[in-house]
């Protein structure tokens, strides 16, 4: 029973209202949701869920309302109480960000979303659709500005459409990656619907990380 009270930050007979209050920041602070659903806050969030149940249901909990009469004065002195006998639950920043650091050092993953555009030119790996709709758009302003230009500069016209469609064809490689096929998908008719809607694989798979740095299911 002690680990319990130990896994909310609480000393051993702190009060049902301790208990709560505790839990509800725990909850809160370690929820997987909030931390980009990192196998450690999964496994601490369930920590907390085990030691709530299992005290919330425990016939053994202290009222925080006992009088001042009733208590032992050993339980009056003792100095992490206050006058009615409850706790103060603080969770502080740096705790917070140690168990980060402990989540981040756990698997050489990436937890974090990586910025987009970073090789605009590369067949491999993935982006998301956020990235492939900026693509698009960058794609059809890019045609209009070859278009002026091959009025002017015809001989020019072909090496700037090359580079265009090497921009689009690359990133629309890397979106057909997220989503676990195969970069030529990309040529299957109305597929461009996919890849502009269609959400991409959760976690790792054969073509790299996933570009929203969601690493595993909760």
């Amino acid at each position: 029973m002690k680990h319990h009270y130990q896994t909310l930050a609480l000393h051993e007979g702190a009060s049902q209202e301790d208990i709560q209050a505790a839990y509800e920041r725990l909850s809160k602070e370690l929820n997987p949701s909030n931390n980009d659903n990192q196998e450690f806050f999964v496994e601490e969030y369930k920590k907390v869920q085990e030691a709530y149940k299992a005290l919330h249901n425990t016939s053994i909990l202290t009222n925080s309302t006992t009088s001042p009469t009733s208590s032992s004065p050993s339980q009056r002195e003792t100095p992490s109480s206050n006058s009615s006998g409850s706790f103060t639950v603080t969770i502080s920043p740096e705790k917070i960000e140690e168990l980060k650091n402990k989540a981040h050092e756990t698997k050489n993953l990436p937890h974090v979303k990586p910025s987009m555009f970073r090789n605009p030119f590369s067949f491999k790996g993935r982006i998301r659709r956020m990235e492939h709709g900026l693509s698009f758009i960058i794609w059809y302003i890019y045609l209009m500005f070859a278009s002026l230009l091959a009025q002017e500069l015809p001989g020019l016209y072909f090496f700037f459409m090359i580079l265009g469609l090497w921009f689009f064809w690359a990133q629309s490689a890397k979106r057909c990656h997220d989503r676990g096929n195969s970069g030529w998908y990309q040529i299957i008719p109305f597929y461009g619907l996919w890849m502009l809607f269609g959400d991409g694989e959760v976690g790792d798979n054969e073509y790299g990380s996933n570009p929203k740095g969601i690493n595993r299911i909760n």
